[in-house]
């Protein structure tokens, strides 16, 4: 039965092979077609590019750029450190730093090192929400907390003249024993201190 079957729907397909060739280009012309209608009338809407170049056709140029213009500061003025919304900028920590560092004898760059390694470049949850940039606890528990950027990075240095420096202990690795739990700490805090 199935033999027969398929062979009459050969004979029908070669009796009728232009018939059956003429409808399989209809097909396509009514899908291109439909492409051609669907398009314009919005249904499938083409992306919408934009353009910051604007028409002036009042102009002898009537394309114009608006001029944009590039501030770029190399440090912070104290203004700018001041305002407590300049964030937790690692430039305008370090310039902070170099600034506070004068007076106190502890290297500027080693209080950016413990910071820039405990914080994940000044970038942690605990930088963000108490300016505990070193990793520093709490006496009561917990970790410290301090107001503001400036507050955080003066008890800093002098947390570590006068627990550290006065001392003997001036170099991340006689630090490490008493700082941090972890004896390689001092390796890392030396890398960042070697890029500055």
């Amino acid at each position: 039965m199935l033999i027969k079957f398929k062979s009459t729907i050969h004979k029908f397909a070669k009796r009728n092979s232009e018939i059956i060739s003429r409808f399989h280009i209809a097909s396509k012309m009514a899908s291109l077609v439909a492409l051609l209608v669907i398009i314009p009338l919005g249904i499938v809407k083409p992306h919408q590019y934009e353009t910051a170049i604007k028409l002036n056709d009042k102009s002898d140029n009537p394309l114009v750029l608006e001029d944009r213009t590039v501030n770029v500061l190399a440090v912070p003025s104290r203004a700018e450190i001041d305002d407590a919304t300049f964030g937790l900028d690692p430039e305008a920590i370090k310039a902070l730093m170099q600034e506070i560092g004068k007076e106190y004898n502890v290297d500027w760059r080693l209080v950016y090192a413990i910071g820039y390694h405990e914080s994940g470049n000044y970038s942690s949850q605990l930088a963000r929400a108490q300016f505990n940039f070193f990793g520093r606890k709490a006496h009561s528990g917990g970790y410290a907390s301090w107001g503001d950027p400036e507050e955080a990075i003066r008890n800093q240095f002098e947390y570590l003249q006068t627990r550290y420096f006065d001392r003997g202990l001036n170099t991340p690795a006689k630090i490490n024993p008493v700082y941090a739990e972890d004896p390689t700490w001092h390796y890392r805090v030396e890398a960042v201190m070697n890029t500055l």
